[in-house]
């Protein structure tokens, strides 16, 4: 089974951006593993990065309203982490790398759809330009 969740929030530090996601329906006691594997999901304008439990998987949607604080991990070389409501803090090993394949990836291609290669264009082309 795969749950998916949403950021709502992030704050950024010195070292580190916090990102919150609103996810009382994850049991505490469930161990979570970053997979250190991104996704797009053109349709919600989003990214998604991918936790791992014992028996299936979580999926942690990006939506273009974080994606200036997600170039601000790329460009500032800082840690993202997620906060989850009933975990310890996750590091998001290995979202810089695949930040940075997808962005070169989508800017200048229409197949992820106009809409998705515009957003990712206008928010991250300095990293790319």
């Amino acid at each position: 089974m795969t749950t998916r969740l949403e950021v709502t929030s992030s704050e950024i530090f010195e070292d580190k951006v916090e990102f919150v996601c609103n996810s009382e329906n994850i049991a505490g006691e469930v161990a979570l593993e970053p997979s250190e594997q991104v996704l797009v999901d053109s349709d919600s304008l989003s990214f998604i990065y991918i936790l791992e439990t014992p028996d299936s998987f979580i999926y942690v949607s990006f939506p273009k309203e974080s994606w200036t604080d997600l170039k601000t991990v790329i460009t500032n070389e800082k840690d993202a982490i997620l906060k989850l409501s009933n975990h310890e803090p996750i590091l998001l090993k290995g979202i810089k790398g695949e930040l940075e394949y997808l962005i070169e990836n989508i800017s200048g291609n229409a197949n992820y759809g106009n809409e998705m290669m515009t957003s990712v264009e206008e928010i991250f082309q300095p990293i790319n330009g």
